[in-house]
């Protein structure tokens, strides 16, 4: 579970609550009683990524079991988890196996960054999509993104292009369209609302911007997965 904004208190089998705030990642496991308190005075919204684990390892589940359950969300497993949804909310699941290596890919994700793991990528990259990932909502420009990784804009861009294949502008624009999908699909929030929250000006540019990424208008995604 990603909390995105707001807090709750977890408590694991009767046992003393752990406060989870936003911008944390909770990792819950099979085999417990989980009783989730969220604070009456904020508006909470979390994301909840479910997997299998069938094929692990008693050495595994024991291990799994000794980490801390909450830890900062990182840009990639805020990326990892909004990605999941959105597949799993556009259908476009591979019958499930795509879900399934999402979900698997978070936990690995969380383990790897729990263990302190050194990054796959550079800290400027990492630090400019934690920024991204911050202010989906705000008018955020190339300046301020580089700035937040503290480097040129110009040497950014390069190394999104060697390392990500893109560009911050374009990476912004994907993650606000994943946002986009998955608040239609997910909440009743009308279409300009959710607009607004994406960082788009116009809900024609955000009906037009989702259309190009799932071939369905807004209304029209919303309607088909409501019957799903």
């Amino acid at each position: 579970m990603l909390i995105h904004s707001g807090s709750m208190d977890l408590c694991l089998d009767d046992g003393a609550p752990r406060h989870v705030s936003s911008g944390e990642i909770c990792l819950l496991l099979p085999g417990h009683t989980e009783e989730i308190t969220f604070d009456e005075h904020l508006d909470t919204s979390e994301t909840l990524v479910r997997g299998r684990m069938e094929n692990a390892t008693a050495q595994m589940r024991t291990w799994l079991e000794s980490l801390r359950p909450t830890r900062t969300l990182s840009s990639a497993l805020t990326y990892l988890a909004r990605e999941a949804v959105t597949t799993e909310r556009t259908r476009l699941t591979a019958d499930g196996a795509l879900v399934d290596a999402l979900a698997t890919a978070l936990l690995w994700r969380f383990i790897a960054e729990f263990r302190n793991l050194p990054a796959a990528l550079p800290g400027s990259i990492e630090d400019a999509r934690l920024f991204i990932h911050r202010h989906l909502e705000q008018p955020i420009t190339l300046t301020d993104i580089a700035r937040a990784a503290s480097v040129t804009p110009a040497h950014l861009v390069r190394m999104f292009r060697a390392h990500m294949d893109t560009t911050p502008i374009h990476y912004l624009w994907d993650r606000r369209i994943s946002l986009g999908v998955e608040l239609l699909t997910s909440t009743g929030l009308p279409v300009g609302s959710i607009a607004a929250r994406c960082g788009f000006k116009t809900s024609f540019h955000f009906s037009r911007k989702v259309k190009e990424s799932t071939g369905l208008a807004p209304t029209e995604l919303r309607t088909s997965t409501s019957r799903t």
